[in-house]
């Protein structure tokens, strides 16, 4: 227990507190540094750092870190191609004032701001500035006037190849136009040195002037393949080895049939894998904006409660409040994703922020630190806090993700449900049930308290048997046994139990195994409920009655440990719970989507998921606005009582 507890001090310790709120910017220390030298390169003060680091007054080493006051970071790096930034418009700034300020010209800002052609420019206003970056050949500075023949057969100095004009259409996003022409979104944005963030309806672009057939290989990640005369998708899948659904989320015209001569989509590389939900996507090895990513972090450490000085006093705050000691942990993994953020080069600037568990600390925040200049933000954790943050930054769509909660607002067009909901999972098994087996018989038992899911249930599978437990706690064994049937070699049965009452699920669960080998029988619930992990409930019946269930996590083969553990391990002591581990996996997909993308908005109008330690993220829109996850797993009871991923 000493390394827990010297765990959450140290991480604590790394945080400037006061009564409202706390805001700090990390650094570490590269060898050949030292307080001083750190000192001046931030523009502060070394007795600000010495304030907030004590431990510094006796040297610092290599590879730690430090913790600066409310500072500017060091300038951003330039990379190979446009690097915006976003600004604040403040009292009295003019368009000549703000170009002055970042070098760039009135036009260059008015390009990327097309608002300001109709409206003048308010204090407030959030403007995307186009940073000074090496020059590139530009092709055309202005596709706006000019007729096809103009620039038809045009060669790109950036790509050696022949251009052409092209006219967007609806719903079609930089990614699915660059697959689409065989080049890679740089390629593409090399293309049109001046297309902007916005990506409307019409406007016209250069691509390559011709798609040989080979073209996706300097993409590296699909190959094409053209559909031959009395083949059919039954025929496509077993060749290529993918399901039917796979097939129709690359080539969504499959839908309407599969044509001789229809040129198909098809993976080629170990990075690119297919599910029934979508593209598994590898983001790693798609980083093209590394600039400097802006993240706020909003939890509720409710350090304003607690003399920091005081190191018991902290401790006895930890000890006492659940949610703190689950906020540190989600912290903990998300300073590792920063860091290995940074090793895949990407810049991060964090700031971290106490919440408080009030709203009026939240609005606080939100007003006086200009968050809406963010990249994203993650938090805050309580359900009342992040729609108010998100209501708040809606006006700027500043990206909001909710970490823990699922039953946020989603009509908040930027706010983002990173836990799949309940709906997600029923779905996600009921799919599931329905592609099993096609000899199946299906029966439910679910109490009153599920009586929304039974009627679900019974919608999907209308020929299912349903029974009615007996004064909500039991089933008795003659309606089990009559619903059971007598055994049929050919036929499964699979058997839905939706209840978190711990009598009822502990009286049909050994009945069922008991007749698990002649019945075929296999065990499903849409949620499986905390009575599960009773002693009462024996881990070998549910191991027999291969027991299947959603889960919006994987359990993972500790024997088999990604290096995210090794690192944990070694950096705090401890191995990282369940929080630490969501931490890291949310952070390190947010900064892989804004890496790979210009926001993560354009990254979710992408039909593809991603997966890391224990979690899954692949965003849907919701219809009324805002987005979902909508990725999850199926985990079942293996044998040897081991925990095995099933789809």
């Amino acid at each position: 227990m000493k390394n827990i507890w010297t765990l959450l001090v140290v991480l604590l310790s790394c945080i400037q507190f006061t009564q409202a709120q706390f805001n700090f910017k990390q650094h570490k220390v590269e060898k050949g540094e030292d307080v001083y030298s750190i000192a001046k390169l931030y523009g502060t003060t070394p007795d600000a750092i010495y304030n907030l680091n004590p431990m510094a007054k006796e040297g610092i080493q290599p590879d730690t870190f430090i913790v600066l006051p409310n500072v500017v970071a060091p300038p951003e790096k330039f990379v190979e191609g446009i690097v915006f930034k976003k600004h604040k418009t403040k009292k009295k700034e003019t368009l000549y004032s703000i170009s002055r300020k970042y070098t760039v010209s009135v036009d260059d800002i008015k390009e990327y701001n097309t608002f300001l052609e109709s409206d003048p420019l308010r204090k407030g206003d959030i403007l995307k500035i186009p940073l000074p970056a090496p020059k590139m050949n530009k092709v055309v500075r202005k596709l706006g006037g000019k007729k096809k023949s103009d620039t038809d057969g045009l060669v790109s100095k950036n790509s050696a190849k022949a251009t052409k004009i092209y006219t967007v259409q609806p719903k079609e996003t930089r990614y699915g136009i660059a697959r689409k022409f065989g080049i890679t979104i740089p390629e593409l944005e090399n293309m049109n040195p001046n297309l902007g963030e916005d990506f409307p309806i019409g406007i016209q672009i250069l691509v390559p002037a011709e798609v040989s057939d080979d073209s996706t290989n300097t993409d590296q990640k699909f190959k094409l393949y053209q559909v031959m005369p009395k083949e059919t998708v039954y025929s496509l899948t077993r060749r290529f080895e993918i399901s039917s659904d796979s097939l129709a989320v690359l080539n969504p015209a499959v839908k309407d049939g599969l044509k001789a001569g229809m040129i198909l989509r098809l993976p080629n590389l170990d990075d690119l894998n297919l599910t029934s939900s979508g593209v598994l996507m590898n983001l790693e090895n798609r980083i093209s904006y590394p600039n400097t990513k802006n993240i706020a972090v909003m939890l509720p450490f409710g350090m304003n409660k607690v003399d920091f000085d005081e190191e018991d006093e902290v401790k006895e705050h930890i000890k006492k409040s659940k949610v703190v000691r689950l906020t540190v942990d989600f912290y903990s993994g998300i300073l590792l994703a920063v860091e290995a953020a940074k090793q895949k080069g990407i810049s991060v600037n964090l700031d971290v922020y106490d919440t408080q568990k009030s709203d009026a600390v939240v609005s606080k925040l939100i007003k006086s630190k200009n968050l809406e200049l963010s990249d994203a933000i993650i938090g805050p954790l309580y359900k009342k806090n992040v729609e108010k943050a998100a209501s708040l930054l809606t006006a700027t769509n500043t990206p909001v993700l909710s970490p823990i909660s699922n039953k946020v607002d989603a009509k908040l067009k930027n706010l983002f449900q990173t836990v799949p909901t309940a709906a997600v999972l029923e779905d996600k098994i009921i799919a599931f049930v329905k592609n099993y087996t096609s000899e199946k018989s299906i029966i439910i038992i679910a109490d009153k308290k599920n009586a929304a899911i039974k009627e679900k249930l019974q919608t999907a599978f209308p020929n299912a048997k349903v029974l009615d437990p007996e004064e909500e706690n039991f089933i008795t064994e003659t309606k089990l046994t009559e619903a059971l049937g007598k055994p049929d070699d050919k036929k499964k049965t699979l058997v839905f139990l939706e209840s978190a009452n711990m009598q009822l699920i502990s009286n049909v669960v050994p009945f069922l195994n008991a007749k698990a080998k002649s019945h075929k029988i296999t065990l499903f619930t849409t949620n499986k409920s905390n009575a599960y992990d009773n002693e009462s409930i024996l881990n070998t019946h549910l191991s027999n009655l291969k027991f299947h269930y959603p889960s919006m996590q994987k359990e993972v083969d500790t024997t088999k440990l990604s290096e995210f553990y090794k690192n944990y391990k070694s950096k705090y002591g401890v191995m990282p719970n369940h929080y630490a581990v969501r931490g890291y996996d949310l952070a390190y997909d947010l900064l892989l989507r804004l890496g790979s993308s210009f926001d993560i908005y354009e990254q979710a109008s992408q039909n593809f998921t991603t997966e890391y330690n224990e979690y899954k993220f692949g965003y849907v829109m919701s219809p009324e606005g805002g987005y979902t996850n909508a990725a999850c797993y199926i985990m079942r009871y293996a044998e040897g009582l081991q925990f095995k991923v099933v789809e």
